[in-house]
């Protein structure tokens, strides 16, 4: 304890390299906890709430001990943080010879061989925008120690220009690709096994786990230690991974390779580029009759009639592709490729279209975007997969977040995962929420999830929206409802609103910062991982609880297989989860000790159903109304307060 004192303390190394470090008690003990799971080889729930500062308490005992370590964060960003700023500053001052390493996913680094390809096919069309574009990233590329694609602020948010730069799983060419040598993907990956800590997302540690299981390719070096950050995300990352899915996106990609394969050839296969045409074709009728079918309840019900056709052609036009494939593919080693994913993609997709009932273990659905589909095929449960992985012996697996617990309990996310042994350590906030929020749950709303509710939370609303000279903050549990609120907002004059979806995330983000009493409407994408730390947020809503649909395929089949067994799937299913998500979307509130604010919850089941103490409990210690006009004193007095300071 005295070593991570001598860090971690009042007097310790941090309050003198860091500025405004406060040193906490409760991020001491965390750290301890950490070491002694290491130590113990043990693994640990450990739940840090907001402001505890979880990264320094788990980042000391991980370099003190020496040991391979894999830390996997949820996102790209928290993954640069760690590596660029959080990690050097500690290795540093605990164990200046410590290696550390970044690896992304393979959809993060530039693929020298896509890019000259994509150069050359782009020269002969003649478009001189894209080309301008390729040849930036040519030149960036040439002086990259890192192939990141993030280091292209310009480029990385373009679809259009990734897929021609990187490469996905589906078209690498791995070691027979002519560019191997040069490849930053490979790069990132020896400078992983050599490392001694390295830094990953949960899409890459999982894919990992998937692919060991399958006794295919390892991505990842072997470890002692994996902590996993933001590790309420584990259950649904995981299940992507572990069961079978095609999606639409993957065969159009499919031809288009072919296609570029055929014009650096001389476009002199016509047979060929018919058969992709149609392939392309067959792709989008479905996608269309896809958006057009609305929500597809039965899967199975929908291919065995609705989908019928559509499927059947898509199929067929599969079949034809490899027929003109076998033919060419000695021309070169990219049709070689095209084959074997088209050989894989046409079985794939017999499978995942066959209208047949599985088993209640798994979860037969498909997954509707603005561009297409993607078919699965998933398990329920993903412990009994997880189990296996996480109850070994080695490596010791910390799972951290500051939304773990419900009610105070592990029991959710302990049996999600399939854990058995397992330390479990709930760290408060070290921050006074009692004092810096109030809950105003306004009463006499329609029910929630309709439009009804919607406009009469805005209205209730608008007196707020108004008089608050800070930042307002509006988190919606569908997109419906946040295009209505934007739509009713849009004609009070007074209020400036920004919108998710008008422009994007990082830029909304910095317009929302730099504009004074600013209203940002958000949906499920921004309840985590947006930190809104020194913006002026003063107002909080959150329109309902955020329940998943029962009728939602994987909802409905844990509901299912809980009450087979007796259980209740509400109880142990939906409200765990959504418990879980309102924790996190309010976290966005406070922040800092000097924070305050008013946290708007337009839910009044928390008050009236039994669930509601539950609900409560789960949240952190604070006062709360129903009154309107205490409401708006409180956030009018926190205003003033902030603009007293200010003079």
């Amino acid at each position: 304890m005295q070593m991570l004192k001598d860090f971690l303390g009042k007097e310790g190394e941090l309050s003198r390299v860091v500025p405004d470090f406060i040193s906490r008690p409760v991020q001491i003990e965390m750290a301890q906890a950490v070491r002694d799971a290491i130590r113990e080889g043990r693994n640990a729930l450990l739940e840090a709430g907001t402001g505890t500062g979880k990264t320094y308490a788990y980042l000391i005992p991980l370099i003190e001990s020496g040991k391979k370590v894999i830390i996997s964060t949820g996102t790209k960003n928290l993954q640069d943080q760690l590596f660029f700023q959080d990690l050097p500053l500690i290795t540093s001052l605990v164990n200046d010879g410590y290696r550390i390493a970044l690896l992304k996913g393979r959809g993060n680094y530039v693929c020298p061989e896509r890019l000259d390809k994509s150069l050359k096919v782009i020269s002969g069309n003649g478009d001189s925008d894209f080309l301008d574009r390729l040849v930036g990233v040519r030149e960036w590329s040439s002086r990259s120690r890192s192939g990141d694609i993030t280091e292209l602020s310009d480029f990385h948010d373009d679809t259009g220009i990734v897929s021609m730069i990187t490469s996905t799983r589906d078209n690498c060419l791995g070691s027979s690709c002519p560019r191997f040598d040069e490849c930053p993907l490979y790069r990132a990956r020896d400078a992983a096994n050599e490392a001694d800590l390295v830094v990953v997302n949960h899409h890459l540690l999982f894919a990992d786990l998937a692919l060991r299981e399958e006794n295919l390719v390892q991505l990842l070096p072997t470890v002692e230690v994996i902590v996993v950050d933001e590790a309420h995300q584990v259950p649904e990352v995981a299940r992507q991974f572990f069961g079978t899915r095609l999606g639409s996106g993957q065969i159009l990609e499919l031809a288009r390779d072919i296609k570029q394969e055929l014009f650096l050839l001389g476009n002199d296969d016509r047979e060929l580029l018919t058969s992709t045409n149609q392939l392309e074709q067959a792709v989008e009728n479905m996608v269309t009759l896809v958006a057009a079918s609305g929500e597809i309840q039965d899967l199975s019900d929908w291919l065995e009639y609705q989908g019928c056709a559509v499927v059947e052609g898509v199929d067929l036009a599969l079949g034809d592709l490899i027929l003109g494939l076998e033919v060419a593919a000695v021309r070169s080693r990219g049709l070689q490729h095209c084959l074997q994913r088209a050989i894989r993609q046409v079985d794939q997709f017999a499978l995942l279209t066959e209208p047949t009932s599985l088993d209640q273990n798994y979860v037969h659905w498909i997954q509707v975007h603005t561009r297409g589909f993607v078919v699965h095929v998933s398990p329920v449960s993903i412990s009994s997969e997880l189990s296996s992985h996480f109850n070994n012996p080695a490596p010791v697996w910390v799972f951290t977040s500051a939304t773990l617990a419900v009610g105070g309990k592990f029991d959710h996310i302990r049996e999600s995962l399939g854990l058995e042994d397992v330390i479990e350590n709930q760290f408060a906030s070290p921050f006074e929420y009692k004092a810096q929020v109030l809950a105003y749950v306004p009463e006499e709303l329609p029910h929630p999830g309709t439009d009804m509710h919607t406009r009469a939370l805005i209205e209730i609303l608008l007196p707020f929206f108004k008089v608050n000279p800070g930042k307002t903050f509006c988190l919606f549990t569908s997109h419906r409802a946040l295009k209505l609120a934007g739509e009713l907002l849009a004609m009070e004059e007074d209020l400036h609103v920004l919108s998710q979806g008008q422009l994007p995330k990082s830029e909304l983000l910095r317009q929302f910062r730099r504009t004074s009493r600013c209203i940002l409407l958000a949906t499920q994408s921004f309840w985590e991982g947006v930190d809104l730390r020194g913006t002026g947020l003063k107002c909080l809503v959150i329109d309902k609880l955020p329940f998943a649909s029962p009728e939602e395929p994987i909802s409905r089949a844990m509901i299912n297989s809980i009450a087979s067994t007796g259980g209740n799937g509400f109880m142990e299913y939906l409200l765990p989860q959504a418990i879980i998500s309102l924790k996190q979307g309010f976290g966005r509130l406070i922040r800092q000790e000097s924070d305050e604010g008013l946290f708007v919850l337009g839910d009044p089941r928390v008050m009236s159903k039994s669930y509601g103490k539950l609900v409560l409990a789960s949240l952190p210690e604070m006062s709360w109304t129903s009154d309107k006009t205490q409401a708006l004193d409180h956030l009018m007095k926190i205003n003033e307060k902030n603009a007293g300071r200010q003079e």
